[in-house]
C-alpha cells in the first residue's frame, strides 16, 4: 500500500474511494474497506482510502478527544487490507471547503473518484452541510457511482468509533472487542518511570502515550514483548493515590524479570478488573494490588496465556 500525505501526490487514475476517520478500523469500517477493494478489483480501478492524521474533533474540540488508535497503528491495520493507496491528511486542509467544492474539486477532479463507498451517516463540507442526499445528486448526474453498504451492528445497535469509546470507558472490554473484531491494543516504547511500582512490590513497564485513550482502570492484559506473550496487569490512569497529573500506561508483567527499557511492547486488553481508585495509604493500595495479582493468575488461564 502506498501512503500519501498530500492531495497533490495522488495519481490521476480512476478510483474507488472510501472516506472516514477510520479511528479503530472497526467492523463498520472494515465493511467499507472490503467493498472498496471489491469494487476496485471488479472494475479494474485504483482503490483509495481517504482519511485524516489529525481528526476533526482534534481541531474543533481538542480537550474532549479520546483516540482509539494512534496514526501508526491505524495505518498498519489499514495496510493489511491490500488497498492500493492510503491518503492521510490533516483535516485542517479541507475543513473550510463547501460540500459542493469538496465533491467537484476534490472527489471528482483531484481524486478522479469513479466509485464512492461511504457509510449512511457520512457528513462532509464546512459545517457538515454535505450528506448522503447531496452525494446522490452527483450519483444521479453520473459524476460517480455512490455505494452505501449496510451498517454493521452489535447487540442491535450501530457500530461506531464513539460507541466503542463508550464501551471502553464503561469497562465493557468484551463489547469493544466484538465491535472491533480484535482485542483492543495499545503499544509503545518502555520508558524510565518513578519506580513507585517497584517500591510497592510490583515493578512496572511504563509506556508514555501520545494521545488520550478511553481507558482509566486496572486491566488483565496479554503483553507481547519480542513476539512472546505474557500475562500482564495494566494500570492506565494518573496514579490517584499519589496525586499524579499525567495519564500513563503501566504494566506489571507476571513471571518476568528482564530489562526492557527502550523496547517496544504491545498491550492487549482482555478484561477490566476495576476502575482507578484513590487509596488512603500505601498499605491499602498494596492489599488491592495483591488481589488484582491473584485475579490475573486465575483468570488468565481462560485466555491460554
Amino acid at each position: 500500500m502506498k501512503i500519501l500525505n498530500d492531495l497533490r501526490d495522488v495519481s490521476k487514475n480512476p478510483k474507488a474511494v472510501t472516506i472516514g476517520n477510520f479511528d479503530g478500523v472497526h467492523k463498520g469500517h472494515q465493511a467499507l474497506i472490503n467493498k472498496t477493494k471489491e469494487v476496485s478489483t471488479k472494475n479494474n480501478v485504483e482503490s483509495l482510502i481517504f482519511t485524516f492524521n489529525k481528526l476533526p474533533k482534534e481541531i474543533f474540540s481538542p480537550d474532549t478527544v479520546q483516540r482509539l488508535y494512534d496514526n501508526k497503528f491505524k495505518e498498519s491495520i489499514l495496510s493489511s487490507y491490500k488497498i492500493d493507496t492510503l491518503l492521510s491528511i490533516d483535516f485542517n486542509e479541507i475543513k473550510d471547503y463547501s460540500a459542493d467544492f469538496f465533491c467537484e474539486e476534490i472527489l471528482i477532479k483531484k481524486l478522479n473518484a469513479q466509485y464512492l463507498i461511504i457509510g449512511e451517516n457520512f457528513k462532509f463540507g464546512k459545517d457538515r452541510s454535505g450528506d448522503i442526499e447531496r452525494l446522490r445528486k452527483y450519483d444521479n448526474k453520473k459524476a460517480f457511482e455512490l455505494m452505501v453498504p449496510e451498517l454493521k451492528t452489535y447487540d442491535g445497535v450501530k457500530i461506531s468509533s464513539s460507541r466503542i469509546r463508550n464501551l471502553l470507558n464503561q469497562g465493557d472490554i468484551i463489547g469493544a472487542r466484538e465491535c472491533l473484531g480484535r482485542d483492543y491494543m495499545l503499544s509503545g516504547t518502555v520508558i524510565s518511570g518513578e519506580k513507585l511500582g517497584r517500591k510497592l512490590g510490583y515493578p512496572t513497564a511504563n509506556i508514555k502515550l501520545e494521545y488520550n485513550y478511553p481507558l482509566d482502570g486496572v486491566y488483565l492484559t496479554k503483553t507481547v514483548i519480542e513476539e512472546k506473550n505474557y500475562v500482564g496487569l495494566a494500570s492506565l490512569g494518573n496514579k490517584p493515590t499519589f496525586n499524579g497529573s499525567e495519564k500513563l500506561l503501566e504494566v506489571f508483567i507476571l513471571d518476568f524479570d528482564e530489562d526492557i527499557y527502550g523496547k517496544y511492547v504491545e498491550v492487549y486488553f482482555l478484561e477490566e478488573i476495576r476502575k482507578q481508585i484513590k487509596f488512603s495509604n500505601e498499605d491499602e493500595l498494596i492489599k488491592q494490588m495483591n488481589e488484582d495479582h491473584n485475579y490475573a493468575i486465575i483468570n488468565s488461564k481462560k485466555y491460554g496465556i
